[in-house]
């Protein structure tokens, strides 16, 4: 197990198809005691540029473990990951996991699409593609958001608006990239690192089973964020900053 310290990194992974602007509210709440804090999009979206490289999830990965060791001088960090980060965080944990001083997983699961989840994926990049962006912003938003989100006017436009600044290209590519993941739920018996898994009461993207999951997988009990949906550390960044507080205390 990886000793941690005010030295510690931490590395914040996007939630899709939102820039890294997704995580100042949590920012705004975090006291933990930790080293740098980094945050960057993923190809495409925000201000990365889009990739040639065929989507893949691991590709993201491995250019943030080269990232962070050189832009720190640490070998690890606490990684943490929602939606689509979370993908991105477990694919660390696989591929480098000396890299992993602890894990954070918010609102994702660790199982594959289905097939009808990845041909509405790869729809939806032939959509982006053909459009050059979101179809629907202001649909994609509601649905990342639980209720109480939903009608806090400021808090929904910030994420309509997140949403329809990126660019279809990007889009496309994380679309494809999420839907060629694989299954890594016995990835996470293996992490040794202090974690925890967190989801919103009023997630209607993932489910309490895939949560629990996780968890069983992780060896820890699942934090449930009340009236938050699918974006706990938009929602209730207060939430994940204890959490996050509780893995660098641990």
């Amino acid at each position: 197990m990886k000793v941690l310290s005010t030295e510690t990194p931490l590395v914040l992974l996007n939630a899709f198809p939102l820039d890294r602007e997704q995580w100042e509210p949590l920012l705004a709440e975090l006291t933990a005691p930790v080293g740098d804090i980094l945050t960057f999009d993923p190809p495409g979206i925000g201000s990365m540029p889009a990739s040639p490289n065929p989507p893949c999830l691991t590709l993201i990965a491995d250019a943030a473990v080269a990232a962070v060791r050189e832009a720190t001088g640490s070998r690890h960090a606490i990684w943490v990951g929602s939606s689509m980060g979370g993908y991105v965080a477990m694919a660390v944990l696989e591929r480098h996991p000396d890299a992993v001083a602890g894990l954070g997983l918010i609102g994702t699961r660790a199982g594959a699409d289905t097939e009808e989840a990845r041909a509405r994926r790869l729809a939806a990049a032939e959509e982006a593609t053909a459009l050059g962006r979101v179809a629907d912003p202001r649909k994609t938003a509601e649905g990342l958001l639980g209720a109480t989100a939903r009608a806090d006017g400021d808090l929904f436009a910030s994420v309509v608006a997140n949403v329809a600044r990126q660019e279809g290209q990007g889009v496309a590519w994380g679309q494809r990239a999420m839907a060629a993941r694989p299954d890594r739920l016995s990835t996470l018996a293996s992490c040794e690192a202090p974690s925890f898994v967190v989801r919103g009461d009023d997630d209607a993207l993932t489910t309490p089973e895939e949560a629990a999951a996780m968890a069983h997988g992780l060896g820890v009990e699942v934090t449930v964020a009340a009236g938050a949906g699918h974006l706990v550390h938009v929602e209730k960044p207060a939430v994940v900053a204890r959490l996050i507080d509780g893995i660098v205390r641990t």
